[in-house]
């Protein structure tokens, strides 16, 4: 079964703490060798010279496509999910992928399974869903963990979470009900994932009250929408452990030891 790689790769953005060794370079090569380059299609966004020559040495170009464009963060991705309506069938799998993860061996295979269950899909166990907001952890955290559900497939476990960050797995029609929701929170320049994800899959009661005790207005009205609209939550899945993970050192997944992994390479 075919799953289509969009990868999103630029050389702006904050610079922040990472695993030892691992780079934008690190992810790229990670990427390409769990998922292959059959259907594999990076947009290089605001990228330097060095950076095209590595996406080309890579065989960019070659053994796959991609573009360079100039749009920023929040309007490549528009134009990337955009894009992917235009050319992919409504069942596709598409894998909407940053430039800052690494994935475990064996990341395609898993992913397809919670594709199976979920509407979303994420290999990133996010720790912010284990830390209460005073900790500056997840929003729904207010003095206790948010309550979730916990799936089984045949190689993993998986919890349904809130929210994730943009890179994400899902079919082609998910993105097409959804776009008018991400053309909402792209607005600005960095996507607003959070209420964007929070519009998609949230609608509890107990959470409303909650955000309305602590006066958090514009999520208490998103979940209040939700509600009274009878809007379908979507299922966001993440697996656990974590099969891939943001390479910021500061959000880290939990559990598995990162820097002592064998990448193959």
């Amino acid at each position: 079964m075919a799953l289509y790689i969009y990868y999103r790769i630029s050389d702006k953005g904050n610079v922040k703490e990472k695993l030892p060794g691992v780079d934008k370079y690190f992810c790229l090569a990670n990427a390409l060798t769990e998922f292959g380059k059959e259907y594999f299609y990076i947009i290089a966004d605001n990228c330097s010279g060095e950076t095209i020559n590595y996406i080309t040495s890579c065989g960019g170009g070659d053994l796959f496509p991609f573009e360079e464009t100039s749009l920023g963060n929040s309007a490549s991705f528009l134009y990337m999910v955009r894009k992917i309506i235009q050319k992919h069938g409504p069942d596709d799998y598409v894998y909407l992928l940053e430039d800052d993860y690494i994935h475990r061996p064996g990341s395609r295979g898993v992913l397809f399974e919670g594709l199976e269950i979920g509407e979303y899909v994420t290999l990133y166990d996010h720790p912010d869903k284990y830390l209460c907001e005073s900790e500056q952890g997840n929003p729904f955290n207010d003095k206790k963990l948010q309550k979730t559900r916990i799936y089984v497939t045949q190689n993993a476990h998986w919890r349904e979470t809130n929210s994730t960050t943009m890179t994400l797995a899902c079919k082609v029609k998910t993105l097409q009900e959804d776009l008018p929701v991400w053309e909402k929170y792209c607005g600005g320049k960095t996507p607003d994932d959070f209420h964007a994800f929070m519009e998609i899959s949230q609608n509890g009661l107990r959470d409303t009250l909650s955000f309305f005790r602590r006066r958090r207005k514009k999520e208490f009205l998103i979940l209040a929408k939700n509600i009274l609209t009878h809007k379908r939550p979507k299922k966001i899945l993440s697996v656990l452990p974590s099969f891939a993970t943001h390479i910021e050192t500061e959000w880290l997944a939990p559990v598995v030891k990162w820097e002592n992994l064998d990448y193959g390479y």
